[in-house]
């Protein structure tokens, strides 16, 4: 019996492939005329017409999106970790912000958690937002509790910054790599005088830690221009020049405390974060100036800006990256721009009011 059905399974099996095969062969010579009549209505590509196609942009010209990474040396896009790699071991970098910006802020802690990690150097994180005679209580602050107790332990809710809640992550980055917390910023009680009376109302240990040379020219242009419009055109023009250098005494206060925070470490210090607004980081007039002036030996390899940028929604006729830095006053202000989504605010404009003592200089 079992031959017998072994004999008939074989013989069904040849049937069924012999069929198979006769469908396979019609299939092929009925489609053998639907394929030479497809190729032949297939227009023939010649080298000539590549000459015609629409060329390609350089993506390097497209215009600045959240999330991109311009590096203005080599004007090209990059991505983080490759900015990652080719600042390892500066040993000052600085990272300007739009202070209420909350992404800022959290690339901010990316980057100071990416680049410790990527070479280990140990660098103290200086903060425009905590001032010199605040110092003793963040040491105290930073010793005995978690980084998202600082906010409190320090009034911050009282010094008119954005939430605690979003700078926390880079005090949280640099807990975990065990580094320094430096107050950079001059202290809160000395602005007015130093309005009223200039350089004479520093006290005598910071003015000769600052040394203040005369404000530059070109430096003094910028700021009074730029401190005009940050005050909506109010102040008045005999103002300027002493609000300018209030900016020029913080550029050199946070300068002063990158390499005096470098120099605690030892015969080799590994350097310094910066945490300030963008116009604090600028490569030609702000800090850098002062870094370069404290530290002549400085070289461009020891210092690298990056400045995170809110893009702007795109239009028909969008900023390209050099009008992003056109923006902040130069070409040369940063070394990379880091663009951003930006945020809905209200006109900053609308109900300011310089108050009395502000215009007489008091």
């Amino acid at each position: 019996m079992k031959t017998a059905f072994r004999a008939r399974t074989r013989h069904r099996f040849k049937q069924s492939l012999l069929i198979c095969l006769a469908g396979l062969a019609l299939s092929a010579v009925f489609a053998f005329p639907v394929r030479f009549a497809l190729a032949q209505s297939r227009p023939t590509i010649k080298s000539s017409d590549f000459l015609h196609m629409p060329e390609i942009p350089d993506a390097n010209a497209l215009p600045p999106a959240p999330g991109l990474i311009f590096d203005m040396t080599e004007e090209r896009y990059v991505m983080f970790d490759e900015m990652v790699s080719q600042i390892a071991g500066t040993k000052f970098v600085l990272i300007g912000e739009k202070h209420d910006n909350p992404i800022h802020h959290h690339h901010q802690a990316q980057l100071v958690n990416a680049l410790s990690a990527r070479d280990g150097l140990d660098r103290a994180v200086v903060w425009e937002m905590f001032n010199r005679d605040q110092q003793d209580d963040l040491d105290q602050a930073w010793n005995t509790m978690p980084p998202e107790d600082l906010g409190a332990a320090l009034n911050w809710t009282e010094s008119g910054w954005p939430s605690w809640h979003d700078y926390a992550p880079i005090a949280e980055a640099a807990k975990h790599h065990k580094l320094a917390m430096v107050a950079g910023n001059l202290p809160q009680n000395i602005l007015r005088p130093m309005i009223r009376d200039g350089i004479t109302a520093l006290p005598p240990e910071l003015a000769r830690s600052l040394s203040l040379p005369d404000l530059p020219d070109d430096i003094a242009q910028r700021f009074n221009h730029e401190i005009a419009q940050g005050h909506c055109n109010m102040l008045p023009d005999a103002q300027l020049p002493a609000f300018a250098m209030v900016q020029f005494a913080r550029d050199a206060s946070l300068a002063r405390a990158m390499i005096d925070s470098a120099s605690a470490h030892g015969p080799n210090p590994d350097g310094a974060f910066l945490i300030a607004g963008a116009m604090h980081v600028r490569d030609d007039i702000a800090v850098p100036y002062h870094l370069r002036r404290f530290a002549p030996d400085l070289t461009d390899d020891n210092v690298v800006v990056i400045i995170l940028v809110e893009a702007d929604d795109p239009g028909e006729n969008p900023a390209g990256v050099r009008d992003y830095a056109m923006r902040m006053g130069s070409e040369n202000v940063a070394d990379y721009l880091w663009f951003t989504n930006d945020l809905p605010r209200d006109d900053p404009c609308k109900d300011l009011k310089i108050g009395p003592e502000i215009k007489n200089g008091e």
